[in-house]
């Protein structure tokens, strides 16, 4: 009895057969259509060439009647440039008589401003000698002005004089006082030191007997070390396990994973392994699938924390795969030498 995979070469080779058969009759058809478009493209280009030369009278004869409208419009530019010029020329003389007049009267009012500069400058040399004479009352005020405070300052002096001598006085009092009082600080000083020293020695006494018990200590803080050795087991509550070692080495002949779905009735995570391949590759990941509910591998950009895979990443491909030999149950299907055999 041949095996499966020669059978299923037999069949290929039949499928083939038949549809080079459908390929050979769909070009003829084909070439029957091309033929009969290649009719019609023709017809229509004798069409549009007809349609061309019509549109080429059409646009000679408006060439024509625009040429004739365009000198019209010449001549009336013409016409309306020269008005304008003239227009001009009586503005430009209306304007030079409006100059003249301007300058005669500015000559005027010229010779009535010079006639106003000098009355006022009479004015200023009689306002000049005025201020003179109230210029000197103001400076012999002010020398009176001067003395007066002269002799109020050297008063002022001699008061202030006696005020600092009494200040004087003063401060060497509180001097002594102050003296007294930082010598009694000194003293309490000295006394809450004393006190404090007590104080710490005692608290050293009590971390030393409060301080964590090495043969069963329980932290609350992150604990770092360089190497850690247990001799009993380990238990880990927290939500990422992160081993960043180098080389893995685990005893386990067989490893559970998804733990926890042992509490539910149906399992809703996928369950296996995400390989990492670098930032410039997808992933690839070899899981049971609960939604198709076999064992399958991607390609995926799903990460460790995905638990669907096609839910994650729902770009997420079949992998291909690679064997020298495939098995249903006890059944050999045939290596790629019987397939290739049975498709010759």
């Amino acid at each position: 009895m041949s095996n499966i995979l020669q059978q299923i070469g037999a069949a290929v080779k039949g499928k083939v057969d038949g549809v080079q058969a459908n390929v050979a009759a769909e070009e003829t058809a084909r070439i029957a259509a091309i033929t009969a478009e290649a009719s019609t493209a023709r017809a229509a280009e004798s069409a549009n060439s007809t349609a061309i030369s019509s549109e080429a009278s059409t646009a000679r004869a408006a060439e024509a009647v625009l040429t004739t409208a365009v000198s019209d419009e010449e001549t009336a530019r013409i016409a309306a440039v020269t008005a304008e010029a003239s227009s001009r020329a009586s503005a430009d003389t209306s304007l030079q008589s409006n100059i003249d007049s301007e300058a005669t009267t500015a000559r005027a009012a010229e010779a009535v401003l010079t006639t106003a500069v000098s009355d006022e400058e009479t004015r200023a040399t009689a306002a000049e000698g005025v201020l003179t004479t109230a210029v000197s009352a103001e400076e012999t005020a002010r020398i009176a002005a001067v003395s007066a405070e002269a002799s109020s300052r050297s008063s002022a002096d001699t008061a202030l004089q006696s005020e600092i001598d009494a200040e004087e006085v003063r401060a060497a009092a509180a001097e002594g006082v102050l003296t007294t009082n930082l010598a009694s600080e000194v003293t309490d000083r000295q006394t809450a030191v004393s006190a404090e020293a007590s104080t710490r020695a005692a608290a050293v006494t009590n971390l030393d007997t409060v301080k964590a018990n090495l043969a069963g200590a329980a932290f609350t803080g992150a604990v770092s070390g360089t190497d850690l050795t247990l001799s009993g087991n380990l238990t880990v509550t927290g939500t990422t396990t992160s081993i960043e070692t180098v080389n893995s080495q685990v005893k386990d002949s067989i490893m559970l994973l998804n733990d926890g779905a042992a509490g539910s009735s149906n399992n809703a995570n996928d369950v296996g392994l995400i390989m990492e391949r670098g930032s410039s590759e997808d992933n690839v990941a070899l899981v049971f699938d609960e939604g198709e509910d076999k064992f399958c591998m991607y390609k995926t950009s799903a990460a460790a924390n995905a638990t669907d895979i096609t839910d994650s990443d729902s770009s997420a491909t079949l992998l291909p795969v690679k064997v020298s030999d495939v098995y249903l149950g006890a059944d050999n299907l045939g290596s790629y030498s019987d397939f290739s055999v049975a498709l010759g």
